[in-house]
């Protein structure tokens, strides 16, 4: 049975013995979430992984249900059963209908549980349910939003007591054995939040928009704000906050492309270049990225099963446009030295076909080896995981490849992305001629 998404009450069915279906309507009437704590009584906190050093949230979504005694024929096989069904259904959604109106008129005995007037804290209880693979990404755009409230707005960002700071700390420390310096512990989680729903409007969501594209390059302040209304859209819709301030407001994105990238002769650099204690793992997989142009986020769910030794190409589902594009399975060929020098076979690595080719770190930590692994390379630039992904695509170009091969190597469903290394590619080319001495005859 179909039911709209934002349907409240949704008309559910439940399968009966006897060949019967009984109707019955399911009210979602919000979700309360409280702080976890322990057996004293002190507040919990993640200690290692992404979120480490947040508070850990007890969420709990409240739904009831009410049974409309009416019934349908489970597989009906006269024209009187399917005219009964017809009508019973169509009788069933009235009363849903109906449900719904005295639900929004507060009429029913159902009360929705209370607003959380806490803005913020509603942001982080939507995280903390959060469970595809780019939750780090999305997270990265709420911490952007709590850099602009605690520069523009700083009555609603208290900076926590010294002991809490201290307590955050160790924390950190702990999940992150061996490692030095305060600074890789986001300045956010030294603050305390309270943005009220009626500060949260259109004026302090423009002024967010203002503030990423000051402070962002390329398309990084687009990217940032549409992860932020996701979050913003899915609390409004799960009735957490009474509107959405982002709904009518946009962020243009820069087509400009000015992210860093590697030239062939740096990657040949970087692939002769080691460093002490270097984790074998996170070098194959950078190397694997620079040569297949797979993302960070579909690198580390690989298994030897998405490898065709006979055939020798890759298959995988990309996790970003999983489930939403035609283009979400990706399959390309793959060079011999890359078989054998980087992925190589389980066998080889004493591994089963299902286990996971490259067994990686936190992203974090991934990023540091990969930044120190570059500068002892020589490479002056700013890179990052997702400049491998870049510099495949540009040097493919740069090489003569088609635009719509590039794109197809890529995952993408459309040639707009794959477009813009060709016009940065276009610039550099201006900048080389340019660079020449004036003529002067």
């Amino acid at each position: 049975m179909k039911t709209g998404v934002k349907d409240n009450p949704k008309l559910r069915e439940r399968v009966l013995t006897g060949g019967k279906i009984a109707l019955y309507l399911e009210y979602y009437l919000g979700r309360t979430s409280t702080p976890r704590t322990d057996e004293q009584g002190k507040p919990l906190y993640y200690t290692t992984g992404k979120m480490a050093g947040t508070p850990m949230y007890e969420v709990k979504h409240i739904r009831k249900k009410e049974e409309l005694k009416l019934y349908l024929y489970a597989k009906p096989r006269t024209p009187e059963e399917r005219t009964h069904n017809t009508n019973t259904l169509t009788r069933a959604k009235q009363i849903r209908n109906t449900r719904e109106q005295e639900l929004l008129a507060g009429t029913m005995g159902y009360n929705v549980a209370p607003k959380n007037e806490n803005v913020i804290a509603c942001f982080e209880n939507y995280l903390a349910t959060y469970t595809k693979k780019d939750v780090r990404n999305v997270r990265l755009a709420l911490n952007r939003f709590k850099e602009y409230i605690r520069q523009y707005y700083p009555l609603c960002a208290v900076k926590r007591t010294e002991a809490e700071i201290k307590k955050i700390d160790a924390q950190w420390k702990a999940s992150h054995k061996g490692i030095n310096g305060k600074h890789d512990i986001n300045p956010n989680e030294y603050y305390r939040f309270n943005l009220t729903q009626k500060q949260f409007n259109e004026k302090m969501v423009k002024g967010f928009v203002d503030y990423l594209q000051a402070n962002s390059t390329g398309s990084g302040a687009a990217t940032a704000y549409e992860r932020f209304k996701k979050i913003v859209r899915n609390v409004a819709q799960d009735g957490q906050i009474s509107k959405n301030p982002c709904a009518d407001i946009v962020c243009k994105r820069n087509d400009c492309f000015s992210k860093d990238i590697l030239s062939t002769e740096e990657i040949k650099a970087l692939i002769q270049t080691h460093v002490r204690n270097e984790n074998p793992n996170i070098r194959r997989a950078f190397i694997f990225t620079l040569f297949t142009g797979v993302r960070w986020c579909d690198v580390v769910g690989l298994r030897y099963s998405n490898i065709d030794y006979q055939n020798k190409t890759l298959k995988f589902e990309q996790a970003k446009t999983k489930g939403h594009s035609a283009k979400s399975v990706v399959e390309m060929p793959l060079r011999d030295d890359l078989l054998t020098g980087v992925i190589g076979t389980p066998e080889e690595q004493g591994k089963g076909k299902n286990d996971l080719i490259f067994e990686l770190p936190s992203h974090t930590m991934c990023l540091k080896a990969l930044r120190h692994w570059s500068t002892k390379a020589g490479i002056d630039k700013h890179i990052t995981w997702h400049c491998g992904r870049h510099s495949f695509a540009t040097n493919l170009l740069e090489g003569g490849a088609n635009v719509k091969v590039v794109a197809d190597l890529l995952g993408h469903s459309g040639l707009t992305y794959v477009e813009r290394y060709v016009r940065a590619i276009d610039e550099s080319k201006k900048r080389a001629l340019n660079s020449l001495p004036t003529i002067e005859m």
